[in-house]
């Protein structure tokens, strides 16, 4: 195929990452343990000789970096992005990349800041090869292979250049534009967006779909609502950056008339869970994709993954503050010796709702809110009147007074109809139970979701 000897041609080194991982699915457990070992010995020596950060912090505490099993990594301090953001901010990360950071060898990447907080970080290329090379290999557990046409509902453009459709040509990676944050309006959600979405979808006819649950839900819901059918076979379903729960799996489900797959991950990780076609017709655990990460969780339960491929700046037991349960002694049918998780409880996304019945995901504000340093972390409640409170602290240091008046006006053009109050504050407190949710519906029919 086309994309094929696209991929081997112009990006061969993500090609080489996807044959490995093709091969490392399917290796029995002693011999993926044997692999992590390696792999975890190499990184603790390069952090330790190569960031200023880690050698510092186990200096400090009085760690060995050299270890002789899995188990001694229990004994490195946990690391967060508060220390991590201070790490880049000191020029503590890898002496290799330092005066690199503004060239091809290194990637920028942002967190959606779903703990309130945006987190910038660099990605040496090699890192993200392994991720994109992971990334091809669970393609194709839910049926993505080369060739395959599919519809991904995310982030994109309202108004495609002429190169993306080239290039969605090329991919067979059609792009459905869920929120698009310069144009809010015209990406609202609502029935005109969604009857579109439809009649692409029908002209199109891609075997799988990509997207948010909160997103294709509301497509759901409308097309079962209505007693509309798709006029072609859909293969299977895919979603992520938020919690599928089983209400929606089941509503997708029907309105598609189709399988529906899970994952898990984040910016700073990317991928680290999925299910291959067995959980997702059963029970549901998700594969955690050990032949790249070692995944963790504390005495409370969260998340505390190393990456064994990142360099620039290491993610070495970091804490992401999602809270699962890992299940290490499960086998799956599917014959994949990875561990699972059971459960996993993360960020909660709710859909915003304007007065004229229009819908907009909070996938729009992370945006916004990225645009300002200054915005330390936020909170956004819209009541039931539909008016809008955005509870902010301020970052002193990186606060700028155009950035932040401008973040205001994309909100404020983006809430046509709705009051919208700025309230400053010291701090924002997590709820019950210490989990923080960022954007909070409490009109009627505003759904949340939780990642």
């Amino acid at each position: 195929m086309l994309s094929r000897l696209i991929l081997r041609l112009f990006r061969p080194q993500v090609y080489k990452r996807y044959l490995f991982y093709e091969q490392s699915q399917w290796w029995d457990k002693e011999r993926l343990e044997a692999y992590q070992l390696k792999k975890l010995q190499e990184l603790l020596e390069y952090a330790y000789k190569n960031v200023a950060f880690y050698k510092e912090l186990w200096d400090k505490h009085n760690i060995d970096y050299k270890i002789t099993s899995l188990d001694d990594l229990q004994k490195f301090p946990i690391t967060t992005k508060k220390m991590l953001q201070q790490a880049i901010k000191e020029k503590k990360i890898s002496k290799q990349y330092i005066y690199k950071l503004n060239t091809d060898a290194i990637v920028w990447q942002t967190t959606t800041g779903s703990s309130g907080k945006p987190f910038r970080f660099p990605v040496d290329k090699e890192s993200e090869e392994h991720k994109n090379g992971l990334r091809r290999r669970l393609y194709k557990w839910y049926g993505l292979d080369y060739g395959v046409k599919w519809a991904k509902f995310w982030r994109g453009s309202y108004k495609k250049s002429f190169k993306e459709k080239v290039k969605e040509f090329i991919t067979k990676e059609y792009r459905f534009c869920i929120y698009d944050p310069k144009y809010p309006k015209e990406t609202e959600l609502n029935e005109k967006r969604i009857n579109y979405f439809i009649e692409e979808l029908n002209k199109i006819k891609p075997e799988i779909i990509d997207g948010f649950p909160s997103a294709l839900r509301e497509i759901a819901n409308y097309m079962i609502k209505n007693d509309i059918e798709l006029s072609f076979q859909i293969k299977s379903i895919v979603t992520g950056a938020e919690k599928l729960d089983d209400t929606t799996r089941e509503v997708l489900s029907k309105a598609f008339n189709t399988l529906v797959f899970n994952r898990y991950g984040g910016t700073e990780s990317s991928i680290i869970a999925h299910e291959c076609d067995i959980q997702a017709r059963s029970e549901h655990k998700l594969h955690i994709q050990e032949d790249r990460l070692i995944v963790q969780t504390d005495k409370n339960g969260e998340i505390v993954f190393t990456d064994l491929t990142s360099k620039a700046l290491p993610f070495i037991r970091y804490k992401n503050g999602d809270i699962a349960q890992i299940n290490e002694n499960y086998r799956c049918e599917c014959g994949r010796a990875f561990k699972v998780f059971d459960f996993i409880e993360g960020r909660v996304n709710e859909m915003f709702i304007l007065p004229d019945g229009g819908k907009i995901s909070s996938h729009l504000w992370q945006n916004y809110m990225k645009k300002s340093q200054g915005i330390e972390k936020y909170q956004m409640v819209q009541n039931e009147d539909f008016s809008v409170d955005i509870f902010w602290v301020k970052n002193k240091d990186l606060f700028n007074k155009n950035e932040f008046e401008y973040v205001q006006k994309l909100v404020k053009n983006a809430l046509t109809g709705c009051k919208v109050r700025w309230n400053e504050v010291e701090k924002i407190d997590p709820l019950a139970g210490g989990k923080f949710r960022q954007h909070i519906c409490k009109v009627e029919n505003g759904f949340s979701y939780s990642r």
